[in-house]
């Protein structure tokens, strides 16, 4: 078939029928959301028009200097690095392109916005350690599926920016997930949310996410990213962009989200040549321990590997 003949994708749409199929009035109304720099608000709001010019976005970032050192720095690591160093936001955008930096800059506002939260149940260093890890993991595998590696490092990221918001509103009820999980590990949280408010962690951070203007495909990777069956039955070939971040989802946390989901990781794995977990792994503890900085990250994937496969092997699985 000819690729021609492929219908495109249209991420505004599932974005708009995702966010519409949220039950608002479920959600908690007086939700403490963490507030994203006003520079970054704006820079998404205003490059999402397609007569964005580049000069105005510039000018955006330069009026925040923390998001403009940010920028640069970003630009000039080793994976876009020049011969000569790019020196103005406005070089840096058109070097990396709209979309990446639109990326970039959401991620380092929401780094800030998140780390100035107070929460009671979530351990806030270990949380953007954890949320870190699942975007090294998500980029990893985009790159070795030949999808798009931005958006899976930000839908890593940014997938569960809406929990320490959450379990701040429902302390109580999520410390008893948790207590259940340690107990007894059989229930996912999102089947836990479902059941107990009418609502799950993915929809609430897709509703608050188009109110921050998210772009379209990043806010369909929050909302999908514990759907790893919808990634994989879904026929259209650009919506499988949200696998790498489903099944970053898996991967350990504090929360314990899903109390048996490496090993479905390593089973999903065996059924894929491009799943190497082994390097995987290694290749996220390397570049997690670069950028920790300075903090024991909370898990090393490496040896929750060996440690799943062995028990897969002692269950005959």
């Amino acid at each position: 078939m000819a690729a021609s003949s492929t219908p495109t994708f249209d991420w505004k749409a599932l974005s708009a029928s995702s966010v519409a199929s949220v039950k608002a009035e479920l959600l908690p109304q007086a939700v403490d959301l963490p507030a994203l720099p006003h520079a970054v608000t704006e820079f998404v709001q205003r490059s999402a028009n397609p007569n964005f010019n580049v000069a105005e976005l510039a000018a955006i970032v330069e009026k925040d200097s923390a998001l403009t050192v940010e920028l640069l720095k970003h630009v000039n690591c080793a994976i876009y690095a020049m011969k000569q160093p790019v020196r103005s936001v406005k070089d840096a955008i058109v070097h990396i392109g709209i979309n990446p930096a639109r990326l970039h800059l959401l991620a380092v506002g929401m780094k800030a916005a998140t780390r100035a939260l107070q929460t009671k149940l979530i351990n806030q260093r270990n949380f953007w350690n954890e949320s870190l890890q699942k975007a090294l993991f998500a980029r990893e595998i985009a790159k070795r599926m030949r999808l798009d590696p931005n958006l899976a490092f930000l839908g890593g990221l940014l997938q569960d920016y809406i929990l320490p918001v959450l379990t701040n509103t429902h302390d109580k009820l999520y410390l008893e997930y948790l207590s259940a999980a340690a107990d007894n590990p059989t229930e996912d949280i999102v089947d836990w949310e479902r059941r107990v408010f009418g609502w799950d962690h993915t929809s609430a951070g897709a509703y608050f996410a188009a109110q921050w203007h998210f772009p379209d495909d990043l806010l369909c990777g929050i909302f999908f990213h514990h759907s790893l069956a919808s990634t994989l039955q879904e026929p259209n070939a650009e919506f499988f962009k949200l696998f790498p971040i489903a099944l970053a989802s898996l991967l350990p946390d504090q929360l314990r989200q899903s109390p048996h989901g490496f090993q479905t990781l390593v089973k999903v794995a065996r059924s894929c040549s491009a799943l190497d977990l082994q390097t995987v792994c290694k290749t996220v503890d390397e570049e997690q321990m670069k950028l920790a900085e300075g903090y024991e990250i909370p898990n090393h994937l490496s040896q929750l590997l060996i440690q799943t496969q062995r028990t897969l092997e002692k269950a005959g699985e």
